[in-house]
This record gives structure tokens, sequence and C-alpha cells, in this order.
């Protein structure tokens, strides 16, 4: 058979494109979606950095990026058959062309797609449990002499019988050296009204452990601000007295974070432990907030002052899914 010209053309133009070497195979992009992820402030939050990592190891970004409300997100992939994809929390103004030390979440490319996790990454174990209650806490002001004003105070402790010494009642994951515990108590939470004041942040002993004080001891409304021996040593603050400080939200000292609100039928208060960047090394303002790592909390409710008050689960870590492709 007699193939015309025409057909013999397009047979070695097609023939010439399949054997070319010089031709590059397509780009590859990586699209990634994510679950109970929230936009930062890049001024105190940092921004998002997507990496893919090599064979060898090394890290190469797929740029910085702000959440803006879609499903998932496409970045160009600048090496070939990536092995596994990164997301990790830059620091403010930061300038440093390697990842930061926040890796939030990652997973390794398994057929093209790649299962993001916190696991492993925020916590030092990749099988470390967030979804069973870490312990309890109680109401009690250890700085003042008054026993009038325990309901100003929170502590994760459990309080000792007449002559003795308190004890732990909490443990939690240890966390990576990028990653720290803060405690926070909230009023009006979920409302436009909503204000949160830290307590301090504390990292668990190696078993996980709470038996350590926090980063501000008793705190700056305590009966001894600027103590930092003051107070029993576990996590803790007492809201007792202004101390010349600015009170946020406009709220009276002392607290009272005991008791249902009369209107809304639950406690005005809330206690949440969040997990914050460890660039995060202190609350320079009192306006500050929770990270969006917010694992552990409950509502303060009615109680006596020393009434264990139970921690639960608040909030599932990030997930996310990340897919190669041409």
């Amino acid at each position: 058979m007699r193939l015309s010209l025409p057909a013999l053309s397009v047979l070695v133009l097609i023939a010439g494109c399949s054997d070319d070497p010089n031709t590059p195979p397509p780009p590859q992009v990586v699209s990634v979606s994510f679950t109970g992820l929230v936009a930062l402030d890049p001024a105190t939050e940092g921004t998002y950095e997507g990496w893919v990592i090599d064979g060898s190891g090394a890290a190469h970004s797929t740029g910085t990026f702000a959440l803006d409300g879609s499903s998932s997100y496409m970045f160009d992939v600048p090496i070939e058959s990536p092995t596994m994809f990164v997301l990790t929390v830059e620091p403010p103004s930061d300038s440093d062309p390697t990842p930061s030390a926040q890796k939030l979440l990652a997973g390794p490319f398994v057929s093209g797609t790649a299962s993001l996790s916190a696991l492993g990454l925020v916590s030092e174990s990749p099988t470390a449990d967030f979804t069973a209650s870490p312990g309890t806490h109680v109401l009690l002001t250890p700085t003042t002499v008054a026993t009038t004003d325990d309901d100003a105070g929170i502590w994760l402790l459990n309080p000792p019988a007449p002559g003795g010494m308190p004890s732990a009642t909490v443990t939690l994951p240890p966390l990576t050296a990028g990653w720290i515990y803060e405690g926070w108590v909230v009023n009006q939470p979920g409302t436009a009204n909503q204000t949160a004041i830290s307590y301090g942040k504390f990292t668990p002993q190696s078993d996980g452990t709470l038996s350590g004080r926090d980063s501000d001891a008793a705190g700056p409304f305590s009966g001894a601000p600027g103590d930092l021996t003051a107070g029993p040593p576990f996590p803790g603050s007492d809201f007792v007295m202004p101390n010349g400080a600015n009170v946020p939200g406009a709220l009276v000292i002392p607290f009272d974070f005991n008791g249902d609100d009369a209107v809304i039928g639950d406690s005005e208060w809330m206690h949440v432990i969040s997990i914050e960047p460890a660039f995060d090394v202190g609350e320079p303002t009192l306006s500050a907030m929770p990270f969006q790592l917010k694992p552990f909390g409950d509502p303060f409710g009615d109680g006596g002052p020393t009434t264990a008050r139970i921690i639960m689960p608040l909030a599932a870590l990030p997930t996310g899914t990340a897919t190669v492709s041409q």
C-alpha cells in the first residue's frame, strides 16, 4: 500500500515528537485541599507555605499563600517525582528559604496522592491521641489569703489534702520543638464580645504530665504579679487584682468563672488549651487570641471552687489531601 505524502508527513511528525530527547515533560502541579484550616493574620501569625520533598530529602518551596475560602489550591511543582508534601506556618516577615520548625501538615505521595496529617509533626508521636479528655482543672486562688475569691482562679491540679501537696491532673501529648501549649480563659465565647486572656504557655514532661509552672506563673492579675515562683508549680493563674494593668474587654477584676449564665443557660466563661507556634514567645497585648489549633477545652459551668472540671476534646486538628498531576 502506498501512503500519500500528507499521511507520511503526519507519521514522521508524530515519531519525531515521541523520540525527541529534548522535549521536556509536561510540568507537574500539586492540588491541595484542607479541612479545619483557617486564614492566618500575617502580622501576628505568619503565612502558610507549601513544600515538596525530593528523593534526597531536600525541601523545595511551592510558594507562600493565604486561604481565600476556596476548597482547593494549586501550585507548580519545582521538581520531578516529589516524595512528600509539607505545609508550614512561616513566622511574620520570614526571610529564611528553608521550612520553619512549625510544620503543620505533611504526608507521603502514594500513587500521586498524599493524605496530610498533623500527627508526628505538631505532636511528637504519630499516634498521639487528641480525642480523649486529658484531665481536670479546678478553681482556686492560691496567691491570696482569702477563700471568698476562689472562683477567680484556674489551676491544672488536684488540690492538696490538709498538710499535703497538690498533684498533677492533666496529661497532654508532647509536642515537637516548633509548638507549645497555651491556656486561656474566654469570656462570652462565640459572640461578638468574645474576650480571651492567656494564663500562660506550658510544656508537658516527656510522659505528657503537666507538673511544672507555666510561662507567667500566677499571672499579672494575681496576688503576686511578676513573681515567677508564686503559686503552685502547675499551669494556672489568679485573676483577682488589676495591679495597674489594663483589663481586656472592659471586664471587671476579680473574675467570676463559676456559675451558668441566666440568659444563655451556659457558662459565660470557657477554658481553652491551644497549640501555639513556638515563635509566638509572648502575648505583647491583652488582645491576643488563641491560635487556630484548639484541641481541648471546657465551659466552667456551675460547681464548687475545687470541683474538678473535666477538660474535653474541643476541635480536631486540621487535615488535608495533596495530589500531583501533569
